[in-house]
């Protein structure tokens, strides 16, 4: 059987495959070492998990232009990653945040 005729070696049904360079891997390697810490539970490293749910949701201006260099060196799309991040990990409520004493309350006399 001639394989012209079969249709499996035809252009129009082949795709591409994307081309994974050595470098490519790497940059995609560091997207999933980040994912692996944002998973990580509460009680274990928690530190690395919360620097890795900040850089995923990119936070800071900072933190987006370093996520968005890593995604476009590992071809991955951020306008896609970033939203998907926010979803997944939301923003705590802050940690830190002092509250003012509530004012006391004075009793009221009454006149009788």
């Amino acid at each position: 059987m001639s394989q012209a005729g079969n249709g499996r070696t035809a252009k129009a049904i082949w795709a591409p495959e994307p081309v994974l360079t050595p470098e490519r891997k790497l940059w995609r390697a560091v997207l999933e070492q980040a994912y692996e810490d944002a998973e990580l539970p509460q009680c274990e490293q928690g530190r690395a998990r919360i620097r890795a749910r900040r850089y995923l949701r990119a936070d800071s201006p900072r933190e987006e232009a370093a996520l968005k260099c890593v995604c476009e060196f590992a071809e991955v799309p951020a306008d896609r990653l970033i939203p998907w991040a926010r979803r997944r990990y939301p923003a705590a409520a802050a940690v830190n945040t002092v509250v003012p004493p509530a004012m006391p309350v004075r009793a009221q006399s009454r006149n009788l």
